[in-house]
């Protein structure tokens, strides 16, 4: 095995030459991978944990959030995403994304933003995902965690991995950035901004957790009888409040429907003031969530009807992060782009998915009224032209990120960047030199939706 001095002097072993790398095994990375072995170039989809999927299936987040237009009419994430989708229906692990109507319990009673949701079963996706790499010719490596990039001028010429086995390189032609971190963009120097530009602050995070004994008919009456927004509980919450039983910094939580297993997701938990780069808050998160769950639990129980029978089944054991490090790039996204649903000559992606901001005990939601595309320049970092990110790392502002960092847009942007570094590496292009007309012929080709 060839060895590089590398990592203060250390010989580390080079384990591995692909010619893409894509660190990061989510929803994006899963994408990316598949899309960029599928090209024909030896792809290695290198992950910490020990599945695929990461805030889908160790964080235990879903339904997968709306992929069609405002109106719930038009599917616009498809592809990869709709691949995967019907390969996971054919399984009996998913239900069909354009028959989830608001206000039911697949989209926990909402009335706007959550139309056309896709409700999954966690492990069926991790099986279904695993598939789909080992069918493109993904080579996949679990249980490594990048803690160094090696790059001679503008170039990435190998990542550092803290192994089982310890220290390894890995030496490929492009990179993908897929940790929702940055983590790659960072450590290769370029530039990143971390939440808000001024002050740091970010959204907070959660942890999800999962029931089941919900009664369904008596929640479908209670939003018939008293409307939607009667299904984020708050007249109980303050009750509980009041009585001292509720320490939860939240005052609206959901519960969707998993699939017809009879399981439910919460989404209720709040940790605000945290860093998701950071090992010590990641900590916080994941003990503080658990208390969190145990006490929500416990006022699901005693003060909401038709919970009254629920079991606690799990809890997620990946902190639910929503923001943290974002690549700038010569572009940078921007929320009037979103709202004015403009139309970009660049464009890989097209999306609707609505803003939201996790602060304070209430939240802010703007529902999206119209479509928007998203377009390539989001994915190429400055200062290295063989690395592209995709996912939640994206070059955007704050606002853009609270809408595109949920799972659809991650899967169609991890389609875009597969392709494009596939079509690098065949041209021998940079990150900023590829034909972006050739990649949204080849994205078309691949049934997704590139034009507004």
């Amino acid at each position: 095995m060839e060895m590089y001095r590398y990592c203060k002097e250390t010989l580390v072993p080079v384990a591995a030459e692909p010619e893409i790398l894509v660190v990061g095994g989510g929803c994006a990375g899963i994408a990316a991978a598949v899309c960029a072995a599928r090209r024909g170039h030896r792809t290695l989809l290198a992950e910490r944990s020990f599945s695929l999927g990461g805030t889908a299936t160790e964080g235990m987040v879903g339904p997968f959030m709306t992929c069609s237009d405002p109106e719930g009419k038009v599917e616009l994430i498809k592809g990869f995403f709709r691949e995967l989708v019907e390969r996971l229906i054919a399984e009996g692990g998913a239900l069909e994304s354009m028959s989830i109507p608001n206000c039911k319990g697949y989209s926990s009673w909402h009335m706007f933003g959550h139309q056309n949701v896709t409700p999954f079963n966690i492990e069926t996706l991790k099986i279904v995902a695993e598939d789909l790499c080992r069918e493109a010719g993904v080579e996949l490596l679990y249980g490594v965690t990048a803690c160094d990039v090696l790059r001679r001028d503008s170039s990435i010429e190998g990542v550092c991995f803290q192994a089982k086995e310890g220290m390894i390189l890995i030496k490929p032609k492009f990179v993908i950035d897929c940790t929702g971190d940055a983590d790659i963009a960072a450590l290769a120097g370029c530039p990143v901004q971390k939440g808000d530009p001024e002050t740091g602050e970010m959204q907070a995070a959660s942890l999800f957790f999962s029931i089941d004994g919900v009664d369904e008919a008596v929640l479908d009456e209670r939003c018939r009888t008293r409307g939607w927004e009667a299904l984020r509980f708050m007249d109980e919450i303050e009750q509980a409040v009041r009585n001292g039983e509720y320490p939860v910094p939240r005052r609206r939580l959901g519960v969707y429907k998993s699939c017809d297993d009879g399981t439910w997701k919460v989404n209720a938990t709040r940790i605000p003031d945290v860093d998701g780069t950071c090992s010590r808050d990641l900590t916080r998160i994941a003990v503080e969530g658990r208390q969190q769950v145990r006490a929500i639990f416990r006022f699901l129980k005693k003060y909401v009807h038709g919970f009254e029978n629920i079991r606690l089944l799990g809890s997620a054991s990946m902190p639910g992060v929503r923001e943290t490090r974002r690549i700038q790039g010569d572009f940078i996204l921007q929320e009037e782009s979103l709202v004015q649903g403009e139309v970009f000559p660049d464009a890989v992606a097209v999306c609707s998915n609505s803003r939201d901001n996790h602060r304070g005990l209430i939240g802010k939601y703007i529902p999206s009224t119209t479509s928007y595309t998203l377009p390539y320049r989001v994915l190429v970092p400055r200062d290295a032209d063989n690395l592209l990110a995709a996912g939640r790392n994206v070059s955007c502002s704050r606002p853009v990120l609270s809408a595109i960092r949920v799972m659809p847009p991650c899967f169609a942007l991890g389609q875009a960047a597969g392709n494009a570094a596939a079509l690098a590496v065949e041209t021998g292009s940079t990150n900023s030199g590829i034909d972006v007309q050739e990649l949204r012929k080849r994205l078309r080709a691949e049934n997704a939706v590139v034009d507004l």
